[in-house]
């Protein structure tokens, strides 16, 4: 992948921390990619220096969220609501805000007009299908890290001969 940075500008995102995403590509990641966006890009980092954060404490507010001792307590509608919303509240399932799957992470390449996004969860239900699928994307469909390198070589690194 180092070949290819030489030539093209790379980006890692993940659903998991930055924590988890070092256990699984090296606790140099942040400075082996240009960008790394952990936990879909709500945690962002450019160069090896942390670009921005977000969280559902900042997002909901005090209202809606509460941390306690033992637990955390989401009430998406507020803690205040009437019984009747509490009831229509039940029917919704997300338990994070639209648009913070992985295409969060967009929002920090709005500079760059080609972005091409690698998965092997990009069926619909996985969790790379929202950019995989996005009009923002060039999606490709990945089976393995060693296809990840192939597919990116016969893209990037031939064009350069």
């Amino acid at each position: 992948m180092q070949e290819l940075r030489k030539v093209v500008t790379i980006g890692v995102v993940g659903g998991s921390d930055l924590v988890k995403i070092s256990e699984q590509l090296g606790k140099s990641v942040i400075n082996e990619y240009d960008y790394v966006f952990a936990e879909n890009g709500l945690v962002a980092y450019k160069d090896g220096k942390l670009l921005g954060t977000q969280s559902l404490k900042s997002y909901l507010g005090e209202e809606k969220l509460k941390f306690r001792s033992g637990m955390l307590n989401v009430s998406p509608i507020g803690q205040n609501c009437s019984q009747e919303e509490r009831d229509d509240f039940v029917k919704y399932d997300k338990v994070f805000p639209q648009g913070w799957d992985k295409t969060y992470c967009l929002r920090y390449l709005e500079d760059f007009h080609e972005i091409h996004f690698f998965g092997d969860k990009t069926y619909k239900g996985g969790n790379d299908f929202e950019i995989y699928e996005s009009e923002i994307t060039v999606g490709h469909t990945v089976t393995s890290p060693d296809d990840t390198v192939q597919q990116c070589a016969a893209l990037f690194l031939t064009k350069q001969v």
